[in-house]
């Protein structure tokens, strides 16, 4: 599949942001413990002294989320099952009341890759009230999913009017060829 220059630059850089802190955090990381590492972790265990380094040298990538945006990746495939889970959420840190305590559906895909790879997607997640999105993936959906962005469009057919956009999610003109709110190009076929 080949994306468009404005998408492939949009998903090299969001690559580059999670990548290079990571390298400056590693190098950081890796200077304090060089220099100061003996004293920092000063045991007569070489064992747990080495085990202490190894914990620190993989804080860079909690921190960053490498791994996690590195396994992410652009795809395309046609929608096997949809899941709607129902929940009881609150937004609140404290005790929730009725005003702070709400319904959250979660919308999971399961999303059949050409290649006959299975794909399980959290595609929406918000307030039951809102009821947004709950309707919008069907079984048997063409979707499409960019590297770096948290949202699954479906792709339009023949008689739809509108196409979603891969980067923001906002809806759009079919006529149209870049999104009006982010700019970028709207994915209209595979």
């Amino acid at each position: 599949m080949i994306l468009p220059k404005d998408l492939q630059k949009y998903c090299r850089n969001r690559i580059l942001k999670r990548v290079i802190p990571c390298i400056i955090l590693i190098s950081v990381f890796a200077t304090i413990l060089i220099l100061w590492g003996n004293v920092i972790f000063n045991t007569g265990n070489k064992a747990f002294q080495t085990s202490c380094f190894i914990v620190v040298m993989l804080i860079p990538f909690v921190i960053t989320g490498v791994p996690h945006k590195l396994i992410d990746s652009t795809y395309y495939g046609t929608v096997k099952k949809v899941d709607i889970v129902t929940t009881t959420d609150n937004d609140s840190s404290v005790k929730p009341t009725r005003e702070h305590l709400y319904l959250k559906n979660t919308v999971y895909l399961s999303i059949e890759r050409p290649d006959s790879k299975l794909i399980y997607k959290k595609a929406y997640s918000g307030k039951v009230q809102l009821q947004q999105n709950i309707n919008t993936y069907n079984e048997g959906d063409l979707v499409f999913h960019l590297y770096g962005t948290n949202t699954v469009v479906v792709l339009p057919d023949y008689n739809d009017n509108t196409v979603l956009c891969a980067v923001c999610g906002s809806s759009n003109n079919i006529e149209n060829d870049k999104c009006r709110e982010c700019g970028h190009s709207l994915i209209k076929d595979i």
